[in-house]
């Protein structure tokens, strides 16, 4: 993925085994714990993963303050177990985002029960400022979920 002015790169290293941090993402009820920003939830029954190459990530982050439902689809286009996966976004006019966004997460080995995780993210119809801190946000609260286990 080519990163532009509108997309944008994170990497972060977890004090977790890489295959903890996949589960993380891609087991319902490990996504409920972290997925999202600060103050919003993601309810585990409204999450579904068909985990495999053309199967769908779909989720609804319910904003804590108003009740507001926030949902998105995603296509799964790549997928490399416990390394890689790649999202395709629906398109989400109601979210000022006409057009798909590419959503890259790659997982190495940090060393003994280290991960390193970079997340590719964009392009973006606007600025992708947004975007990149409600995944930083959401990465607070996967630090958090992964040391519980810990």
């Amino acid at each position: 993925m080519t990163v532009t002015a509108d997309s944008f790169v994170i990497t972060r290293v977890f004090e977790a085994p890489r295959a903890e941090v996949f589960r993380a993402w891609t087991e319902p009820e490990e996504i409920a714990a972290w997925y999202g920003p600060e103050h919003f939830d993601t309810p585990a029954e409204k999450i579904r993963v068909d985990l495999r190459v053309g199967g769908r990530y779909e989720l609804t982050m319910i904003q804590r303050s108003s009740g507001d439902e926030f949902p998105a689809s995603y296509e799964i286009i790549e997928l490399v177990e416990p390394e890689l996966l790649v999202l395709r976004s629906d398109p989400m006019p109601q979210f000022g985002m006409p057009e798909p966004t590419v959503t890259r997460l790659e997982l190495h080995e940090e060393g003994p029960g280290r991960t390193r995780m970079t997340l590719t993210d964009g392009p973006y119809p606007t600025n992708a400022g947004h975007a990149e801190a409600g995944w930083k946000s959401a990465f607070e609260k996967l630090a958090r979920a992964l040391s519980a286990r810990a």
